[in-house]
């Protein structure tokens, strides 16, 4: 069985690395594979839905119920054969090496503490799961740091060996490029603002093990936790209950420290099975028996009242910010997008919408949308522009905070309204011709259109087509700003005013 886990571990790794490279445009506006099914299995997602307002979506996260209810049954086993941050930590704990010193005991607490200053936050309105969920980061640091990274080395190798021919390995290398094309490289060379940021943070988890062997799945993670908490009395049990008398093999042995003295904490055995081939006497054995709790959570009511305490009372500390659409009024969200406060408590920043983004416009925020909307995506027009008839983000969101839209509601979603700086637009500041941003323009009825005016240049009379933004045609698609030939700041931007998800200004007394 340690055998099949072992395979499972890499077969669910290469298969979940694998939708990831799926979660690509490939020619079509439908994605064939569900490539976010790595969400729909994760609880903290579902606990995130369920926090945020509106009704739950059974549709997209009914298998993380299952997950929870298998977990009931079977025990913690999500982290021992599926979770792919667990797997990536074992792998890199064993090239990298382990660190061999012991850490108390009392540091598992603290992801229980976490979680529960995570629930009270979401309660409260203020959604976190999403920077602490291991499938978040994991799947976060591949889209903004590892891919890109990955995929920029992939076009070099093959540049490479295009311009220069070595006997028999270019011809291999050029004959796999078609493949590589098709299935394992982007449609462009993706980058992204928070990339070296992210990549650090990843990198920090990783060093961790060289502290103690998964310590972040042993005392940090929230999902651990969360599960732990289900498992509490899973019928599937280990025997003997503690150790031995004679041997102490695992209790120096187990990845996750779950055998003290007479008894077994279930509520952190992953079920990796490695002490059943520890023991030289094959006394260790799982088997189904009657569910019993065995070494439960130990937390002190003191810590417990703080942890909730201080998620509770991190809510309205961010909420009484100003409304970040009114502070940042270049606080761009992907079309589809449900309202702010809404969206902030739905997206889990997971980002998949930036990863499948054909224009490169999805970029993860920093402060742009507050100290609660780090990671969550932003459309940065300068940078890339939101293709007109794509749909794609909506398909790959997995929590709902980005509604899948049919292409005609994509094309009638408002992210904003283009505006002109007329100190910096060629026609206007120089009256000089410029028809870039009107021939850009994707909408049925062009968005920009020209007036032609008569300017005073150099003491001449001279007629100059000015363009205008039609603001009822105007989607904010972007592609202007991002076409625009000025250089710098571009001499149109769009602003997030009159954006579909807005609800109705109340004004003023």
């Amino acid at each position: 069985m340690r055998q099949w886990r072992l395979a499972t571990q890499v077969a669910c790794l290469f298969g979940f690395l694998w939708l990831f490279m799926q979660t690509e445009y490939r020619g079509e506006d439908e994605l064939p594979y569900p490539v976010s099914l790595l969400f729909r299995l994760d609880p903290l997602a579902a606990l995130a839905d369920a926090f945020a307002p509106g009704d739950f979506g059974w549709g997209l996260l009914w298998p993380a119920l299952v997950l929870v209810a298998v977990t009931a049954l079977a025990g913690r086993f999500f982290c021992g054969w599926v979770c792919p941050l667990g797997t990536t930590l074992d792998g890199c704990g064993k090239l990298l090496g382990r660190g061999t010193g012991v850490v108390s005991s009392a540091w598992r607490k603290v992801k229980y503490l976490l979680l529960a200053a995570l629930c009270a936050a979401a309660l409260f309105g203020l959604q976190l799961f999403g920077l602490f969920d291991p499938l978040s980061i994991f799947l976060r640091s591949l889209t903004l740091s590892l891919y890109p990274a990955y995929n920029l080395g992939a076009n070099g190798l093959f540049d490479f060996f295009y311009r220069h021919d070595v006997p028999l390995v270019s011809a291999a290398v050029n004959g796999s490029y078609d493949f590589f094309r098709s299935y394992l490289m982007a449609f462009r060379q993706p980058f992204f603002t928070l990339s070296l940021f992210t990549f650090g943070v990843f990198i920090a988890l990783l060093l961790l093990e060289k502290v103690e062997r998964r310590f972040w799945c042993k005392n940090l993670c929230p999902l651990g936790a969360l599960l732990g908490i289900c498992s509490q009395r899973a019928l599937l049990s280990r025997t003997p209950k503690g150790l031995c008398a004679d041997c102490r093999v695992c209790a120096e042995k187990c990845r996750m420290a779950t055998v003290e003295g007479k008894g077994h904490r279930s509520s952190e055995c992953i079920l990796c099975l490695d002490c059943t081939s520890y023991c030289e006497r094959e006394r260790v054995s799982f088997s189904w028996g009657k569910g019993t709790s065995q070494g439960g959570v130990d937390l002190s009511r003191r810590n417990l009242v703080a942890s909730v305490a201080c998620g509770a009372l991190a809510a309205p500390v961010m909420g009484i910010a100003p409304a970040s659409y009114r502070q940042n009024s270049y606080l761009l969200r992907p079309p589809g997008a449900v309202e702010e406060a809404e969206f902030l408590r739905r997206c889990i920043r997971c980002g998949e919408c930036m990863k499948v983004c054909i224009g490169g416009a999805l970029h993860p925020a920093f402060g742009q949308a507050g100290a609660a909307g780090l990671w969550s995506p932003l459309l940065m027009a300068r940078i890339g522009y939101c293709e007109f008839n794509c749909t794609l983000c909506g398909q790959v969101c997995p929590t709902g905070a980005l509604k899948k839209l049919t292409l005609d509601e994509k094309h009638k979603a408002v992210i904003g309204i283009a505006v002109f700086d007329k100190n910096r637009c060629l026609p206007y500041a120089r009256a000089e011709e410029c028809l870039v941003c009107e021939e850009h323009c994707p909408t049925g009825e062009k968005a920009i259109i020209f007036e032609e005016k008569e300017v005073l240049v150099k003491g001449e009379i001279k007629r100059v087509k000015q363009p205008v933004v039609v603001k009822k045609r105007c989607v904010g698609c972007g592609i202007c700003e991002t076409k625009c030939p000025v250089e710098g700041a571009s001499a149109i931007r769009v602003t997030n005013e009159g954006e579909s998800r807005r609800p109705p200004d109340p004004g003023l007394w």
